[in-house]
């Protein structure tokens, strides 16, 4: 837990004190507000923005929010959205690899690809595949969820990458369906030139677990771990109050300096400085510059030092 960590958790009484129960849940922001719409949607008046008193027996009957709230904000961010690209495919990463069939050269199979007009080549040994213009109809729309594709500068849509690697021709693709019809055309062309492909297929999820884990060491860097963070702080001690005179989403969009002239605003500013000192207290490594720069002088610049409890 870090400062200004928030958590739900159950308080029992037990031989006449009250303790904290097991089972406590940290809360991000989002499911913290989300939490206290459903609260004040519950007690209080439609779109108000305080949260009214809740009797203990009211709390104990609403229980079951928290977990809610809880479990929603965190399956969302567990599983996240589908992803797929523009032809509504989900993403799967497909790498298609032909071996070259015995006396073939590079020189042959290009000279081959060059001729298939969907090829557009960028060097000696790389094509972009690129989508050919529909005729007579649209694209057809892709379902509402977030893609993922690649245009060239002048708008064609990559559907996939070919490359020359030593004896082998790399076809690589982001969906299953693109894959298929790459091989198709690739096999088509080149005929005996290639051999059967093998086809390596790697999810979403496969490449985020092969990336680096948070925490784990990376190549040493020649700058002093002292020279590092004080740079990075002078950085920070320039930046911030620069940003206590631009609009802040956060604060309705009003500047920080706007918002600490009322009693709203400044709980408001209060909110968003333990927002980001806990944001920055996060960081994988509690040595991370990030980590260690101090907020101290923020609260007293905007004098809601009181506030920071």
């Amino acid at each position: 837990m870090k400062q200004w960590d928030r958590l739900a958790a159950r308080i029992v009484p037990v031989m006449g004190k009250n303790v904290m129960a097991g089972g406590v849940l940290p809360f991000t922001p989002q499911a913290t507000e989300t939490l206290f719409d459903g609260l004040r949607g519950l007690f209080g008046k439609r779109n108000a923005k305080k949260l009214p008193a809740i009797k203990d027996d009211e709390l104990q009957a609403a229980a079951f929010m928290f977990t809610l709230a809880w479990l929603f904000d965190t399956l969302g961010r567990v599983a996240g959205p589908r992803l797929q690209n523009t032809d509504g495919d989900e993403i799967v990463f497909h790498n298609v690899r032909f071996p070259l069939a015995p006396g073939v050269k590079q020189e042959d199979i290009a000279a081959r690809l060059n001729n298939i007009p969907a090829l557009s080549q960028a060097d000696a040994k790389f094509w972009n595949w690129l989508e050919e213009t529909p005729k007579g109809g649209n694209k057809p729309k892709a379902a509402a969820a977030p893609t993922i594709d690649t245009t060239m500068d002048n708008g064609p849509l990559v559907l996939g990458n070919v490359e020359l690697m030593g004896r082998f021709l790399h076809l690589s693709a982001n969906s299953a369906a693109r894959a298929t019809r790459g091989t198709a055309l690739i096999q088509q062309v080149l005929g005996d030139l290639v051999r059967t492909p093998l086809t390596e297929i790697r999810t979403v999820e496969q490449m985020k677990a092969e990336r680096p884990r948070e925490g784990a060491e990376t190549s040493p860097s020649n700058i002093p771990p002292e020279v590092a963070e004080q740079g990075i702080h002078e950085y920070l001690d320039r930046h911030y109050p620069e940003t206590l005179d631009q609009p802040v989403k956060m604060l309705g969009n009003k500047t920080p300096r706007q918002a600490a002239k009322t009693t709203a605003g400044r709980r408001k500013f209060a909110d968003w400085l333990k927002y980001l000192e806990n944001q920055t207290a996060k960081r994988p490594v509690p040595t991370d510059p990030m980590a260690t720069y101090s907020f101290d002088w923020m609260w007293e610049e905007l004098g809601v030092h009181d506030l920071r409890r």
